[in-house]
């Protein structure tokens, strides 16, 4: 009897409920590791080969140029007397183009953004105004160009990406806070951090200081769920805008960097030719003295909102669920074990030969 192959045992442990919204979802399969037939491999040989480049200069030149914006701000623009006012909105009308190129080279020919109105419709219509934080379901490593070329947030950044070239130089200038998930003490320095400024962006919105963008799951999902929200993003009481994101193609190609090697996903992602993302903004959350009170409340209560809006208005359905980041590391450990060990027969079956 054949033993069965690497690809049936990794499909097979993915079917445990608990690692549902962890496991990789389009046409390539589990980890992005079932077989293709011989017309898709040739494609991608080929569009790896001509348009992938291409696409790789684009996304660069994008960042480089949103980069160098932010340097004109800090360097140039004091020297020549501009109020630090213009200099912030120069940088917010420039730095949003240029992600928005960056985005081009990924191959996101269309980024929509669909503004919501209230489910209720006895509830007034809001004033054009900032949240001072932005919460989000969280896909991939393509979720905060998607957003900075919205809004131009800050985020929460894993410690060293401020030492990455060009992006790190980015994320300094907008003020990102960094941490490290790992180590305790980090985390929760970011926490506080956090929380700080989201409060000081709550009391004066009008500033300069960009809103946050958190997204509290804690982890990605294959963005076919919603798991429990932790509650960094609302220790400060403030007022949110829930935001749900939704790739369009993600049955081919999933932009989801969900259970997949990040080489193999970039490879995959740059030789196929288009993607499209809908970003929904959901009305602005304003807690409630007990939420401000209990923000694990506010949480669950700001989740419960967007869950509400799924299949309204045109929102796509998300499942709920109760799937933890250990979870997720259960599922990797157990399924890089696989790899790893069929990996070893292979490579023991070469040898006998």
């Amino acid at each position: 009897m054949a033993k069965p192959s690497l690809y049936s045992v990794l499909e097979t442990q993915s079917r445990d409920p608990r690692f549902a919204p962890f496991v990789h979802q389009d046409a390539y399969g589990v980890w992005g590791l079932k077989p293709q037939p011989l017309p898709e491999i040739i494609l991608k040989l080929v569009l790896g080969i001509l348009v992938a480049p291409l696409k790789a200069t684009l996304t660069v030149l994008g960042l480089a140029l949103a980069c160098n914006t932010c340097r004109v701000e800090k360097y140039l623009m004091p020297v020549l007397s501009i109020s630090k006012e213009y200099r912030a909105a120069w940088t917010l009308y420039w730095g949003k183009i240029w992600i928005r190129l960056a985005l081009f080279g990924l191959g996101f020919l269309s980024v929509s953004w669909i503004k919501l109105d209230h489910l209720d419709v006895r509830k007034q219509a809001e004033t054009e105004t900032e949240a001072p934080v932005i919460v989000s379901n969280h896909m991939g490593w393509s979720d905060i160009l998607v957003h900075m070329s919205r809004s131009w947030p800050a985020f929460v950044a894993k410690e060293g990406i401020d030492k990455v070239p060009i992006v790190g130089y980015i994320s300094q200038h907008i003020g990102c806070i960094y941490a490290m998930r790992a180590i305790k003490e980090t985390s929760k320095s970011a926490a506080v951090q956090l929380k700080d400024r989201i409060a000081a962006k709550a009391i004066d919105p009008t500033s300069s200081v960009r809103p946050m963008l958190v997204f509290p799951e804690g982890t990605t999902t294959n963005g076919r769920y919603l798991c429990k929200f932790k509650t960094g993003a609302f220790l400060a009481g403030a007022p949110v805008r829930p935001v749900v994101m939704h790739f369009l193609n993600q049955d081919y190609v999933s932009p989801s960097w969900e259970s997949i090697n990040i080489k193999r996903h970039i490879f995959i992602m740059m030789a196929t030719l288009f993607h499209k993302v809908i970003c929904y903004e959901l009305p602005i959350y304003y807690p409630s003295y007990a939420e401000k009170q209990d923000p694990v409340l506010f949480a669950e209560n700001v989740r419960q909102n967007m869950l509400s809006y799924c299949g309204n208005q045109g929102v796509p359905n998300l499942i709920p669920c109760d799937s933890t980041l250990e979870n997720k590391l259960e599922y990797h450990k157990l399924s890089k074990a696989t790899i790893a060990e069929h990996s070893g027969k292979f490579r023991k079956s070469i040898k006998k030969e």
